[in-house]
């Protein structure tokens, strides 16, 4: 994806050397490089919160993350500052993004790039498009590899393991006559893939016996009860409680089986139709990581606290995508408190 960097260079503008060209590349590789060293989900998560950030708005970098794409272009172009092109730090971070999150997704683990990718599809998804066409494309360039990304990692954390035959066990038996065997070995593969596809199969039964319930939890209600724009969201809240990984398309299809009407709202028309539940839903997210990073978690804020006036709150969206952002945005939120469920 570096290649492109040529083409987002001209967000600056039209005037653009190879030198800059290849300074630029340098940068977004050595920043890709740092990134991907990172470890601590909330650290991650406050990185690709300032990510979002300079790649929206007015393209104004928060001062840290100023400092180290000019630190970073300054080693093959010492003359460069931030303050006198800083929409170069936009173009830089956001190819850094999508040579991180262009990583093929495990099966197995939890990775860096899955943290990276489901904050900056949340946040970005959630920004209103920008006016200056260059660099939404960036934008949006950014947003599509993040998405992809955690699609396909939800896909293949589902997969079952095909379950091996175990090896052959060796028993020996020692000068001192004690029996020795490798028994624990020969079965080791046979016993994690059953072990995992178990829990896959667990997490799926918990899942559909919450749907076939038609009743919130939360709300201590039979979903009929419930005004759609409540219910939706709701189930969403609730169905990430049983997901061991990051929610896959069925998961967000059963979210949304009981939606009819599905009706266009803004942020403060969806926390108005939520009225008094909105404190029931947003219960469990006061604190941690939801009220460190509010835009990578605009509705789970809004649900805390009332607040409805982040950057893109005023975009009317439909209740379908208020749900699916539920689910996700609470999926995520308990993945970086507990980490991943064990498969």
């Amino acid at each position: 994806m570096m290649e492109k960097i040529a083409v987002h260079m001209r967000i600056s503008g039209v005037n653009v050397s190879d030198d800059d060209v290849n300074s630029r590349r340098a940068a977004a590789a050595s920043l890709a490089t740092s990134w991907g060293k990172v470890t601590n989900t909330s650290n991650i998560a406050s990185k690709a919160a300032d990510i979002a950030q300079v790649l929206s708005g007015d393209g104004t970098a928060p001062p840290v993350l100023a400092a180290e794409v000019e630190k970073a272009i300054q080693k093959k172009s010492p003359s460069y500052l931030y303050v006198e092109r800083p929409l170069d730090a936009g173009v830089c971070a956001g190819m850094a993004a999508i040579s991180i999150v262009g990583s093929s997704p495990g099966t197995l683990d939890w990775t860096v790039a899955d943290v990276y990718a489901t904050a900056l599809w949340s946040a970005l998804a959630y920004q209103p498009a920008l006016e200056a066409e260059r660099r939404e494309h960036l934008r949006r360039e950014v947003l599509d590899a993040a998405a992809n990304h955690v699609v396909k990692s939800a896909e293949n954390a589902r997969e079952r393991t095909n379950v091996p035959d175990p090896s052959g066990v060796k028993i020996t038996i020692g000068e001192s006559n004690v029996v020795s065997s490798d028994f624990q070995d020969a079965m080791a593969g046979t016993v994690t893939a059953l072990r995992r596809n178990a829990a896959l199969d667990r997490e799926e039964l918990d899942f559909l016996w919450w749907a076939q319930l038609n009743r919130s939890r939360l709300l201590n209600k039979q979903l009929t009860e419930i005004a759609e724009p409540t219910r939706i969201v709701a189930a969403g809240i609730e169905g990430a409680k049983m997901l061991r990984r990051l929610p896959c398309e069925v998961h967000r299809e059963i979210v949304l089986r009981t939606l009819d009407q599905d009706p266009e709202l803004d942020l403060g028309e969806m926390l108005e139709a939520l009225g008094d539940d909105r404190r029931a839903l947003g219960a469990a997210f006061m604190e941690g990581n939801v009220a460190s990073h509010p835009s990578i978690f605009p509705l789970l804020h809004a649900l805390t606290t009332g607040e409805s006036n982040l950057p893109g709150g005023s975009v009317k969206r439909h209740v379908s995508e208020w749900g699916e952002r539920a689910l996700l945005e609470a999926t995520f939120a308990k993945m970086l408190s507990q980490g991943p469920g064990k498969l």
